[in-house]
């Protein structure tokens, strides 16, 4: 049964079926040559799939972060950020790291974090001296800090898929979110003072007045991931609530606020959502289908036993388990990966003795630099298109940064504390 599954399933992944569907068609098709459950099961399980309350948070945080794009927000945070950071050997580097960081804190998307920051940021280093697929590069890897830094979506699937708390996986992404930015920002700073003409890529000289100035011009936005994240850390609302808000929000300051957004261009930004959001939760439908065969037929238990009895290191089972990650992060959509591979792994993670909330936030985290990941990854097509260079010469700028975030990966793995410490205060 088993090689019927996966078997179908690659085949149709390698025949360029998308993944939804060769997920729903490989489960459909075991479950027609087994007559495991009867057919009837493919749409029961379907709808179950997307009966989910916390699952609502998905087309809300795509639509509130493709307004805080469309909405002047980026800008304002890049004006903040080199106001914090242009004083420095490096600053505009450093200021695209701290954006994409603040950025994350508003959609927990990737791509969209690539586009609105990268749009503004590498022409202006550019400018300053820096080679164009070295900006492109730096802002490509700190674009994956989307999905990692809260909130986060492929830690809301996650914690829907395996029945972890979301807020404590949020909490649980703050700290190595921060690790990886400040690797980053090393990076950057060493390669700036190789440069000769890096050292002066500043776009202005710190001083507090100019910091002052830009950040009560910022205000409006810095406020909104502390009303988010603190309202969720605080009680006052769930993740699911925190997302109304943030579209809430989004639209206030867009449409009232900034006016970078008119009225009549709101229904393409609501259609434009729909369509995103209705391929991300589709696919959780399918995979409901298809962690019920594995239950059903107790694959995931004999998978399960099969790794805790040729892995007796719990350090081991962490080493195959990145490594994993990683390769499949390279070829297979983040959702979909956590879908397919979280219940099958995870269970031999929690009985070698590793707490299900480390596992979770550390399963999310490597995936995520599956976004910068070649031959795949999202983030790099995306910033492709934005700083209009070739494939390749994207790939080499990525290269450095990617090879520092998977070293902070084993940094993270090695010590459970950075994520466990925060999710333990708010117990």
């Amino acid at each position: 049964m088993g090689l019927l599954l996966f078997g179908s399933l690659l085949l149709m992944m390698f025949l360029g079926v998308p993944i939804a569907f060769a997920i729903l068609g490989s489960g459909t098709l075991t479950l027609l040559c087994t007559q495991l459950q009867p057919l009837t099961v493919v749409a029961q399980k379907l709808v179950n799939g997307l009966d989910s309350f916390p699952l609502i948070a998905v087309p809300l945080f795509i639509f509130a972060g493709n307004l805080m794009d469309r909405g002047g927000i980026s800008k304002r945070l890049v004006d903040w950020c080199e106001s914090l950071t242009g004083g420095f050997t490096g600053g505009l580097g450093a200021a695209a790291v701290v954006t994409c960081a603040v950025f994350a804190a508003l959609t927990g998307s990737g791509p969209a974090t690539v586009a609105a920051v990268g749009s503004i940021m590498i022409p202006s280093m550019v400018e300053k001296g820096y080679e164009k697929h070295r900006a492109t590069g730096l802002v490509t890897s700190a674009g994956a800090l989307g999905p990692i830094i809260p909130p986060s979506t492929p830690m809301i699937i996650y914690g829907c898929t395996m029945g972890v708390s979301i807020p404590y996986m949020f909490m649980g992404g703050v700290l190595p979110g921060a690790l990886i930015a400040l690797a980053l920002i090393v990076v950057n700073y060493v390669t700036a003072r190789k440069n000769p003409a890096l050292r002066n890529a500043a776009k202005t000289k710190f001083s507090f007045r100019n910091f002052g100035k830009a950040t009560v011009r910022s205000f409006p936005t810095l406020l909104m991931p502390l009303i988010i994240l603190g309202g969720i850390y605080g009680g006052v609302f769930t993740p699911t609530e925190a997302a109304a808000v943030a579209c809430v929000y989004g639209l206030i300051l867009s449409v009232g606020v900034y006016r970078e957004i008119r009225p009549k261009e709101l229904p393409e930004i609501v259609i434009s959502s729909m369509k995103i959001s209705a391929m991300a939760v589709f696919i959780c439908g399918c995979a409901n289908l298809l962690s019920f065969i594995l239950t059903n037929s107790k694959m995931a238990n004999a998978i399960t036993n099969a790794i805790v009895s040729n892995v007796s290191s719990p350090y081991g089972y962490l080493a195959i388990l990145i490594v994993l990650l990683l390769i499949v992060g390279c070829f297979l959509d983040v959702l979909a990966a956590i879908l397919i591979l979280a219940p099958m792994l995870i269970p031999a993670g929690v009985a070698l003795g590793w707490d299900p909330l480390f596992l979770g936030c550390l399963f999310c985290i490597v995936l995520v630099i599956g976004l910068i990941t070649p031959p795949f990854g999202v983030n790099l097509f995306t910033a492709t298109a934005i700083a209009d260079l070739k494939f390749e010469q994207v790939v080499k700028g990525v290269m450095p940064f990617l090879i520092v975030e998977v070293i902070a990966i084993v940094i993270i793995a090695l010590n459970p504390w950075l994520i466990m410490w925060l999710p333990s205060l708010m117990s």
